[in-house]
């Protein structure tokens, strides 16, 4: 297999300061570093079934930003069927222009796709962001606040570098990682199409509080009524919900939101449910249910939606199509379940990718 070489529009390398005076170009190294070297010998004695060999090469040649830059040399290695590939290519000496001129340049480079070479992407001049970017980037982080607060506990996690599977759902609270905290998985029970998660671990999640009453085999959870204030993003005039994400965008655009206060209110709820019984008792009144509580591994096992959405939460559902595009291409996200409850502080449209790929149930 034959490596391509990435390219780049010149647009992406901003005019650079030129050289310091006296600076000259560092000569090609002859061959790798020590460290390198030990680094390529362990991966080839370690992974036989992956690679049989290597070859080593200095970037040439070099690219026209070089003229504009002092820069120097810096070894990487990429994988192109057996054959590991190592090379040194030029970076931009950032650190040498800010002392010499008196200016920041920032660079970027992609990593690790396969039988592609990356050289650097793009050289820009670090510049004072606008006011209008200054108050977009603080309601982003202001955002990023109050979504934590909405899943205390839980690390922060989209879900898109994770893929689950019938037996192992992942399970995304206000986007936090719950599944980390089960004990017992939530799995896909495929006799009735139905996602069935710990009861005790969701719902204390949602703020109830869970009890077991062994000889009945009946599990009661109550959840207390809660008001509280949060912090909601609202569209701004000219937006709506729709336009707050950018196509595969983690956080909503700063410049199309602004942050209200709210008082949230939850109703006081009993939710009785009977191992086994299609009908759940929610506050005294039997409700019927698609998917009855089932014990697996010495736990109660229920719907989550049923649960989730009792308290006013929303539900969705990712199968076995990946609903996340990851930098490199390739697509991620399978077999997974996000809840946000109305104290997500983007509850009323949680966000692009769900709304448009996941199904709602």
């Amino acid at each position: 297999m034959k490596p391509e070489v990435a390219e780049y529009p010149a647009e992406n390398y901003e005019p650079g300061p030129g050289w310091p005076e006296g600076w000259t170009p560092p000569p090609p190294p002859e061959g790798m570093s020590e460290q390198m070297r030990a680094e390529v010998e362990r991966i080839l004695r370690e992974h036989p079934d992956m690679y049989d060999r290597y070859d080593w090469w200095v970037w040439d040649p070099l690219p026209a930003w070089t003229q504009e830059y002092p820069w120097y040399w810096r070894e990487d290695m990429m994988g192109c069927g057996t054959t590991l590939h190592v090379y040194a290519y030029p970076v931009p000496d950032t650190q040498l222009i800010t002392r010499v001129f008196g200016r920041s340049f920032g660079w970027t480079r992609l990593y690790l796709k396969p039988c592609r070479y990356e050289p650097i992407q793009f050289i820009v001049e670090a510049r004072e962001m606008s006011e209008e970017d200054k108050l977009a980037e603080g309601r982003g982080i202001e955002y990023e606040y109050w979504m934590d607060k909405s899943h205390p506990g839980l690390g922060r996690d989209d879900g898109s570098e994770s893929n689950g599977s019938p037996d192992y759902i992942y399970v995304y609270f206000n986007q936090g990682d719950a599944s980390k905290r089960f004990d017992t998985p939530a799995y896909l029970d495929t006799t009735v199409n139905r996602v069935r998660v710990p009861i005790r671990f969701i719902s204390e999640m949602m703020g109830g509080q869970v009890s077991w009453d062994q000889p009945n085999r009946r599990v009661t959870i109550y959840f207390p009524a809660v008001t509280r204030e949060v912090v909601k993003a609202v569209p701004v005039p000219g937006y709506d919900y729709l336009d707050l994400f950018d196509p595969e965008a983690y956080l909503p655009n700063g410049h199309r939101f602004v942050l209200e206060k709210r008082t949230v209110t939850t109703p006081e709820r009993t939710i009785v449910l009977t191992i086994d019984k299609p009908v759940a008792l929610v506050d005294g009144k039997e409700v019927p249910l698609d998917a009855p509580p089932v014990i697996r591994d010495d736990r109660t096992m229920v719907p989550v939606r049923f649960i989730a959405e009792q308290m006013g939460a929303k539900v969705y559902w990712v199968g076995a199509e990946p609903i996340f595009k990851l930098d490199d291409g390739t697509m991620s996200g399978t077999y997974q379940v996000h809840i946000f409850t109305p104290f997500f502080p983007l509850y009323e449209y949680p966000s692009w990718y769900l709304e448009n790929r996941a199904v709602r149930y």
